[in-house]
């Protein structure tokens, strides 16, 4: 750029002074033409590359979703309606899995939630009579006390034998032991039914994860979408604990056709607003001038986050320079196709020096006839 100005301006020089003859060429006009003339190319250049960024790093980013079959084991495929390349509307079926074994498992689950619920009616009845027994257990318990107490006074007075007051001890003693057995039947009984609740729960948290997987057994379109990199075939079995994604879905939204991201320096990137114009050309479209707008700048980077480890970072800033991405929304797309991946160029247009946006416009322009070349 600062050759083809240079020329330029000889060529100006050269039509006004000599082709032309306008003005007499004299000494002291000649030096202010040989220092002026440079200083103010080198300032509009200055100007232009600082407050007017240029960048030739632009990717046009697209949503993609991978879909992966949300099963807890891995299932056969049955049937696989999607095609490559194919459009489809969120709904709409994309391939179907091995419903009997995951009926087996809903089965399976639902037995088990019975056996549970039995169960607990059996624990229940349990801690039933093991309360009465603590009731008739208390109830001995107090009436050999009684006959105890009544006994201790009449053996002094020798109207009971010793013997006979040595086994309505023991038999004391017995009841006392008696009761609390029971006392701890009656707590065991209490932990089965709790043990039982447990385990019904279980059942539940099983048959739900069972009714989940059976329903997983249709797999639809979450959004919509062209299906791209398919490669799944009927028999093939998918799905189980780190079971990764089977094919991806190109996400067709409108307005993200709109959007792509600029990488720039950090010396312009603090330039740059919201709502700063921008234009952009792409490789694919030789020529052509997209106008937009900045929507954000992301202000963040890779090179500005640490990861959590053990080891002290020692590659802090080693490497490339840093660049900061720019979001651009274009005015227009309707009649444009702009891939995932697709690279161009882009200028932003800040409020500083308007004039010296001339030379990036012309450069802009001049790579997008370029494109027609390579």
């Amino acid at each position: 750029m600062m050759w083809i100005l240079g020329g330029l301006y000889c060529l100006v020089i050269w039509l006004v002074f000599a082709k032309w003859r306008l003005m007499r060429l004299s000494l002291p006009l000649a030096i202010i033409l040989a220092s002026v003339g440079p200083a103010l190319i080198l300032g509009l250049l200055f100007c232009a590359q600082y407050y007017h960024p240029y960048t030739s790093t632009v990717v046009a980013f697209r949503n993609t979703v991978p879909i992966t079959p949300q099963v807890s084991t891995r299932v056969r495929v049955t049937q696989v309606h999607a095609q490559p390349s194919q459009r489809v509307r969120m709904g709409d079926l994309l391939f179907e899995l091995d419903k009997v074994p995951l009926q087996a498992a809903v089965d399976q689950a639902t037995a088990e939630l019975d056996a549970a619920n039995s169960n607990i009616q059996v624990a229940d009845s349990t801690v039933f009579t093991a309360r009465a027994t603590v009731k008739r257990a208390e109830a001995d318990l107090a009436f050999v006390e009684g006959k105890r107490d009544r006994e201790s006074e009449l053996v002094q007075r020798q109207a009971v034998s010793q013997q006979e007051f040595e086994q309505t001890l023991a038999a004391y003693q017995q009841a006392a032991s008696g009761l609390d057995e029971a006392r701890a039947t009656e707590n065991q009984a209490v932990l089965g039914v709790a043990l039982a609740k447990t385990r019904r729960q279980q059942a539940e948290v099983a048959l739900e994860r069972a009714n989940y997987d059976l329903t997983q057994a249709t797999v639809t379109a979450p959004v919509d979408g062209v299906v791209v990199n398919l490669q799944l075939r009927p028999g093939m079995s998918v799905g189980g604990a780190g079971a990764g994604p089977v094919m991806t879905i190109l996400e067709v939204d409108p307005e993200s056709q709109r959007h792509v991201t600029a990488f720039f320096p950090q010396k312009n990137v603090m330039l740059i607003e919201p709502g700063h114009r921008a234009e952009v050309i792409f490789d694919s479209y030789p020529g052509r001038i997209f106008n937009g707008r900045v929507l954000n700048v992301i202000e963040m980077s890779g090179a500005g986050q640490l990861l959590p480890s053990g080891d002290l970072p020692d590659q802090v800033g080693t490497g490339t320079p840093t660049k900061f991405a720019v979001r651009i929304e274009l005015d227009e797309s309707e009649d444009i196709r702009i891939p995932g991946g697709a690279n161009g160029q882009v200028a932003v247009y800040t409020d500083h020096v308007p004039i010296a946006a001339i030379p990036i416009m012309f450069l802009l322009r001049a790579q997008g006839w370029l494109n027609y070349l390579w």
